[in-house]
């Protein structure tokens, strides 16, 4: 599972679209939606801000999980 399905499922769970989420972390929702489909590269800032906003750790974005490989 990537960290992308993982991102996708958090910020489904917490009701968001990708432009709200990318106005509440200051970035583009084409910078989103690249790393939700596995692509592009995680600002070194940007990690510590996503798991603020979305309420989750580091960890459990990397983190393989059966139920999440639905938001893939």
């Amino acid at each position: 599972m990537s960290f992308g399905t993982n991102l996708r499922y958090f910020r489904i769970r917490k009701d968001y679209t990708l432009q709200q989420l990318a106005e509440l972390l200051d970035v583009s929702a084409n910078y989103l939606s690249t790393l939700e489909n596995g692509n592009g590269k995680i600002k070194p800032d940007f990690l510590p801000r996503l798991c603020n906003v979305l309420q989750v750790t580091m960890d459990s974005l990397y983190e393989e999980n059966d139920e999440r490989k639905l938001y893939k």
